[in-house]
């Protein structure tokens, strides 16, 4: 039989709707496109503590916000209008003020594709949730705070302490204390038996291994252990009172072991001092030349010596147990009796005279130094007295005053200053001033203040610096002494000093022992500098020389490269025409590095002598500006040149400066990026010449300008934009100016904003001798080669063959020798008009072959020409003894060559 059903009514979207919007737990409201609440769900009311919806309908939602959460509603509403989701969290209260935090979701109502009909906003109340989150985050902040107290606690504590992780027992924690014990070994991370091996086999492995197994604690007194508190020294032993306890996880399991102790090895020490003290005592006292006798606090005799007993005319057997009134004269009980009051009283020692009665009634004058005898917590327990005889005490009274005036003899005559000063302290007990009350001899020598007795130290010196009252005052009050250097301004004078203080607690007499370390201190300051001028030369030197190695290897480089291209393309005239071009240009640099050494060194050495003349400053810069065009070109600068319409004549030598000018052109054209501005510009005013160049390159630090003349100097920070150079370039222009009475400075605002170099020279003392100048002209090499026999002479094969071949080329018949044997029997049989020859050759050098060569028959007349590296004033002098008619300094240029062969053809 077939059932028939029912069909189930038909859902309604609405109604589904509707109870799913009223059963929703979270505030859920209906808004529509402007954002006016349409509807609100009946826990949302609640939630809201709203009587009725009544009171929103139709209000804007987001003005129920406060202000400081509307922008965040702005934001989701934009959100979920342009179809998204939007969320944000902020704060509002309810309608009764209740505070309440919500996390709310918009999502707009409408056909998919089409603009947003209306919106939902669910409300979610988090307020309890922030709260448990707020209430977390202090928790855990309490907690941080707790464990950073028991870490501090932990490692500050005054007790040693460890904690051992695990059976190996390997260390987790260690506090300052236990550092101090092991000699201040890092053992963290180590086993005990790693981080100290010394203490295997003396039980204290089996003791944590017991109290990390059975969970017993440990406790030890003064236990005994060997340790090995320093590097390579032997094993010190320690005394500790010692606690090991068990540490456990949540679960009750042994996890390690915490180690807490004292180090009681000085108290131990201590009582072994005092126990030996002890001992000592009785056997100074027993056999002590002066009479010693100790009392109970009622006055009876507890312990006398035989020197006691043999005074006072009894036995140790009738004086022990007696009172000291039964030996004391009766005139001297009164002082007696005051003496035992006042030490009991609180007093710590006093000095009786007195009369002690003998067995036999005569009396002993005597000198008592009675002391009390106190407890631990200061209670009195009765006094000792250092009895001696009267007579013996004059004789050690006249004793004293010899040593005492010995002591002031000595006083009077030590090389230090002393004093006594007292201390002034204000209302508030700080050291305000100090009286001085008694000096040597030498304390005005030291000080340089006089009659300084009953004068303070602020009436002597009104504005000594605080520091003086402040330390003197601490030795007062403290009664600890100090030793210090330290200078005062206001005396412009460096002491060391001892300071002390002068009787007990309570006085402010202060004794100072000083010495004026002035000169010393100056001395020490002088080696400072020297020392640190020492290493700054010292670096500069390093890197110069690093610098220079660089600089000759750059054009060596392309030397070797393009003897390389001649032997492969030795055929091609145009080939080896642009190799022999680049050659020069390399050989060139490298004269230019070399002459400026040698430049600096003349200088250095006061050997460059001036060539001054009568010239015109802008025919000099125009030399100078044709000198550094092939660099200013390459760097495609844009160079300007103002110079004045009428002459400007100076006293100069034209070459030097000249040099000065191209290597400030030089300079900026290498710090200046491609494609800048140069400037050169003469002035002539009040006398002087002011020749500026300025660019507007890289720039000048302002802590360098104070440097860049300096030898070696190069700007750190610029030498990877800079073309190459020793450093030495500024070194050489200031000292070649400063040579003709004129100053070179330069100026800039930094880096990136270019530099200005300007030099000022004197003027030509006369205007009309302006027509004086002289003009530089060409010297011309003459034709007068004509087969003129040369011999070359130099033990570098290729220098002598180049030099051979060059002259061969202009005209001239050569030969060519390479060691001074050699070179004198070619002479004699070659007869050479002139001979050029090197000075450092091995065996028989050029001085020796110059001698040989003049002693020839035949070669009186020969010209000869030393041609060698050595070029210092000495060098020459020596060739012009040896016999040298002209001396030229290596590498030399072909035009200076071919202009001394035309000189001595005409």
């Amino acid at each position: 039989m077939q059932e028939t059903r029912s069909p189930a009514p038909a859902l309604d979207p609405a109604t589904f709707g509707r109870q799913l919007f009223e059963a929703s737990p979270d505030c859920v409201k209906l808004l529509d496109a402007q954002g006016r609440i349409v509807a609100m769900n009946l826990n949302g009311l609640c939630a809201m503590e709203l009587a009725s919806f009544d009171a929103v309908r139709g209000s804007v939602w987001k003005t129920l916000w406060p202000t400081d959460s509307q922008a965040g509603i702005d934001a989701a509403l934009e959100a979920a209008r342009a179809g998204g989701v939007g969320r944000f969290r902020g704060f509002c209260p309810t309608a009764c003020g209740t505070p309440k935090w919500w996390e709310v979701t918009i999502t707009s109502i409408g056909e998919a594709g089409a603009p947003a009909t209306g919106l939902l906003a669910v409300s979610r109340d988090v307020t309890e949730q922030l709260q448990a989150e707020a209430e977390r985050e202090r928790l855990l902040r309490q907690l941080s705070a707790a464990n950073q107290r028991m870490e501090d606690v932990f490692r500050q504590a005054p007790a040693f302490m460890c904690v051992l992780n695990g059976p190996q027992h390997v260390f987790e924690m260690v506090n300052d204390r236990y550092l101090q014990l092991i000699g201040n070994r890092n053992p963290v991370g180590l086993s005990v038996l790693d981080a100290l091996p010394e203490v295997d086999g003396q039980g204290f492995i089996e003791l944590l291994d017991k109290v990390y197994q059975t969970g017993e604690p440990f406790e030890g007194t003064d236990l005994p252990v060997m340790l090995q508190r320093h590097q390579d020294a032997p094993l010190e032993q320690r005394f500790v009172d010692l606690v090991f306890l068990v540490l456990r996880d949540g679960e009750g399991r042994s996890t390690g072991v915490l180690v807490h102790g004292v180090d009681q090895t000085e108290r131990k020490l201590a009582e072994r001092k005092l126990y030996e003290s002890r001992e000592r005592f009785e056997k100074i006292v027993s056999q002590a030349a002066t009479g010693v006798v100790q009392m109970d606090p009622e006055g009876r005799i507890t312990l006398v010596n035989q020197k006691y007993c043999e005074m006072v005319g009894r036995t140790e057997a009738e004086l022990l147990g007696a009172s000291v009134l039964d030996v004391t004269a009766p005139d001297s009980l009164p002082v007696t009796l005051d003496a035992v009051q006042r030490l009991a009283a609180g007093e710590n020692s006093v000095i009786v005279d007195k009369h002690y009665l003998r067995r036999d009634g005569t009396r002993l004058p005597a000198t008592s130094s009675v002391n009390a005898l106190r407890g631990p917590d200061g209670e009195f327990q009765g006094l000792v007295a250092i009895v001696v005889d009267t007579t013996d005490s004059k004789r050690a009274a006249e004793k004293l005053r010899a040593s005492e005036e010995r002591y002031r003899t000595l006083f009077e005559s030590v090389d230090q200053g002393f004093c006594i000063l007292e201390m002034i302290f204000d209302a508030q007990e700080r050291p305000v001033d100090y009286r001085f009350l008694e000096m040597n001899p030498m304390f005005e020598q030291h000080t340089g203040l006089r009659n300084a007795v009953g004068r303070t130290a602020k009436e002597l010196i009104p504005t000594l610096d605080s520091f003086w009252f402040e330390t003197y005052g601490r030795v007062a009050r403290s009664g600890e002494p100090v030793r210090f250097e330290n200078e005062a301004p206001a005396m412009q004078r460096w002491f060391d000093v001892y300071a002390t203080r002068l009787g007990g607690p309570g006085s402010r007499r202060v004794a100072l022992l000083f010495s004026d370390i002035t000169r010393r201190k100056e001395s020490e300051a002088t080696l400072r500098k020297l020392a640190s001028d020492l290493a700054e030369a010292d670096r500069r030197k390093t890197e110069f020389l690093a610098t220079l190695a660089h600089e000759l290897r750059n054009p060596l480089a392309p030397i070797r490269s393009g003897l390389g291209v001649m032997r492969l393309k030795g055929d091609s005239p145009a080939v080896v025409a642009r190799v022999r071009e680049m050659m020069e240009r390399q050989v060139g640099h490298m004269v230019h590095l070399i002459d400026d050494l040698l430049d600096i060194a003349r200088i250095s050495g006061g050997k460059l002598e001036l060539k001054k003349e009568r010239a015109d400053l802008k025919d000099v810069l125009a030399n100078a500006v044709e000198t550094s065009l092939p660099l200013i070109e390459a760097g495609r600068h844009a160079l300007t040149v103002d110079l004045p319409d009428g002459p400007v004549p100076a006293d100069i030598d034209v070459t030097r400066i000249a040099q000065v000018v191209a290597n400030l052109l030089n300079n900026a054209a290498k710090y200046t990026p491609p494609g800048g501005r140069i400037g050169l510009s003469l002035r002539a005013e009040d006398r002087e010449a002011s020749i500026a160049v300025s660019d507007n390159g890289i720039g000048i630090p302002q802590e360098a300008l104070a440097s860049v003349f300096e030898m070696f100097s190069q700007v750190g920070q610029h030498i990877d934009r800079a073309q190459g150079g020793l450093g030495i370039g500024l070194s050489l222009v200031r000292r070649l100016v400063e040579m003709h009475g004129g100053a070179v400075a330069a100026a800039s605002n930094g880096a990136d904003t270019g530099s200005t170099f300007t030099v000022r020279l004197p003027l030509a003392a006369t205007a009309h001798d302006a027509g004086a100048l002289m003009l530089a002209t060409a010297s011309t090499v003459g034709s007068a080669a004509d087969g003129t026999r040369i011999l070359v002479v130099d033990d570098n094969v290729d220098a002598a063959v180049t030099l051979s071949m060059i002259l061969e080329a202009s005209g001239y018949t050569t030969e060519v020798a390479h060691g001074g044997r050699e070179a004198v029997g070619r002479a004699r049989d070659f007869r050479p008009r002139v001979a050029f020859l090197d000075i450092g050759m091995p065996g028989m050098d050029g001085y020796e072959t110059a001698r040989a060569m003049r002693a020839v028959p035949g070669l009186e007349d020969t010209t000869l020409v030393a041609l060698t590296g050595w070029g210092a004033e000495s060098d020459r002098r020596k060739s012009t003894e040896a016999g040298f008619d002209h001396h030229l300094t290596k590498p030399v240029q072909l035009s200076v060559v071919q202009d001394l062969l035309a000189k001595l053809a005409a």
